[in-house]
Parts: structure tokens; C-alpha cells; sequence
């Protein structure tokens, strides 16, 4: 198992921000991925419009799987509606 941190950023509304940050953590889960810890980065000015949103909601996953599952997370995000952006990483043990 290799540890991973997720950047999800979401639309700033409320119920847009919390019903995405449920379809990422349940996308996670049913990819067999053990969430380590989740922060909530609160809203924040953009430094350019994405899909004409200026302000979005930051939120941070770290989480627990196997590297062949991580590709396949990546692909399930490019396709949620909620998420404006996404960063996956590999994070140093």
C-alpha cells in the first residue's frame, strides 16, 4: 500500500462543495482506498476563473491503496461535474 494526497477543489456553493466532497470519499472507498485523514482548506479566491467560477472551496484526502488503484481514481474524478480541479500525488514515506 502506497500513500497518496488528493487536492480536490469544488464549486463554492454549499451544497455543490459537500455533495462532491461525499461522491469523492465514497469514489475512493469503492476503489479498495483507506482515507487517512481529510481536511477541510476552507474558500478561496482563484488567480484565474475556471468553468467562470472565481472563488471555490479547497478540500485535502490523504489516503492509503495500491498504485494500480490510483490510476484508476484519477479517471473516476476527470468525470465528476462537482470537481472544477484535482491533484493526485504520491507522497514520500
Amino acid at each position: 500500500m502506497r500513500t497518496y494526497e488528493a487536492m480536490c477543489v469544488f464549486r463554492s456553493e454549499d451544497e455543490i462543495f459537500s455533495r462532491g466532497k461525499d461522491v469523492v470519499r465514497e469514489e475512493l472507498v469503492k476503489l479498495d482506498g483507506k482515507i487517512v485523514k481529510e481536511e477541510d482548506m476552507g474558500q478561496r479566491s482563484l488567480a484565474y476563473p475556471i468553468k467562470k467560477a472565481n472563488q471555490a472551496h479547497y478540500y485535502y484526502f490523504v489516503v492509503e491503496m495500491g498504485p494500480d488503484k490510483a490510476h484508476q481514481i484519477e479517471q473516476a474524478l476527470k468525470l465528476k461535474t462537482e470537481l472544477l480541479r484535482f491533484l493526485m500525488v504520491r507522497r514520500d514515506s
